[in-house]
């Protein structure tokens, strides 16, 4: 049966149904939101011991880049080797800068709280500049991450600013996604 008759084969396929248009980005976005919040706070608390938390979080950020974009590899808009290249390169720099941050840190160079706050900070630009490439969504992650950085560095109370701000950016980019999505299925149906 045809998948526009059944409506259902193509909710998970169709590049530019509803599915690939709000809930996968949204999703990758609150699920990155919620990792950095968990990071912030355990390498808040933990620097030194945040290492392996952080090592583990880097391919799930890389992974997310990807599935991200999955939906314009299937539109035929970017080339999928090259951007998976890219971004296990983007990545792989990040897993190195954050060892030798680390290595920095088990030599006696960096403190903890030094460790702590230039961690963040590597992770901050590093999901910045994935977002140069993919899109608004790791843009405002990567100055979320940089503004926790700081408040982490001035605050004790840190989380109190930070989970307002996180819901606000979940409630702005589930908005944002809804209202395009409301217009491509308006074009779709005036076609």
């Amino acid at each position: 049966m045809d998948d526009k008759h059944t409506g259902t084969a193509s909710v998970f396929h169709d590049p530019h149904g509803w599915f690939h248009r709000i809930f996968i980005n949204e999703a990758i976005l609150s699920l990155l939101l919620v990792l950095c919040f968990i990071g912030v706070a355990y390498t808040n608390f933990a620097s030194v011991r945040s290492y392996h938390y952080w090592l583990w979080v880097i391919p799930v950020f890389a992974v997310a880049a990807i599935v991200s974009e999955w939906s314009r590899y299937k539109r035929n808009e970017i080339d999928g080797y090259a951007f998976v290249r890219q971004q296990i390169l983007h990545w792989a720099a990040v897993f190195i800068a954050i060892k030798t941050i680390f290595l920095l840190n088990q030599i006696g160079r960096f403190d903890n709280d030094a460790t702590a706050l230039s961690l963040l900070m590597v992770l901050s630009l590093s999901t910045y500049m994935a977002g140069v490439y993919i899109g608004w969504r790791f843009v405002v992650l990567g100055l979320f991450m940089s503004l926790a950085t700081l408040l982490v560095a001035y605050m004790e109370a840190y989380m109190w600013v930070l989970i307002p701000l996180a819901a606000g950016i979940v409630l702005l980019a589930f908005s944002i996604a809804w209202i395009r999505f409301r217009r491509y299925r308006a074009n779709a149906a005036k076609e």
